[in-house]
């Protein structure tokens, strides 16, 4: 568009999209500012945080549970292998039964 003026000038304007030709779907974006930036940061860091925390306490949790099954592993083979030469028969009796059982139940493991 070319504006004429009284005094014989001319300038050049350049045209403008007017309302009707803006999609009004997605409106104008504009860059972050400062203080959002340092909010999603922030959140970003929080969000790490916690989830090496939660990854932190699986790793202690499984260990934790390794520790618990090898120390019952070590009980059990030291009911079995008690000495049973100072039992008397009765002894020996619940003490077969037992280890029958506990190899029934790492059989089935």
């Amino acid at each position: 568009m070319t504006l004429t003026y009284a005094s014989g000038a001319s300038s050049e304007i350049p045209d403008t999209p007017s309302s009707s030709e803006f999609n009004s779907s997605s409106p104008m974006e504009r860059p972050m500012g400062q203080k959002a930036a340092k909010r999603k940061g922030k959140a970003k860091e929080i969000s790490n945080a916690t989830q090496d925390a939660r990854n932190k306490r699986a790793e202690t949790m499984e260990r934790l549970t390794q520790s618990k099954e090898d120390e019952i592993e070590l009980k059990v083979m030291q009911i079995m292998m008690k000495d049973t030469s100072t039992m008397n028969e009765s002894q020996r009796d619940i003490h077969e039964k037992y280890c029958n059982k506990m190899k029934n139940n790492m059989d089935c493991s």
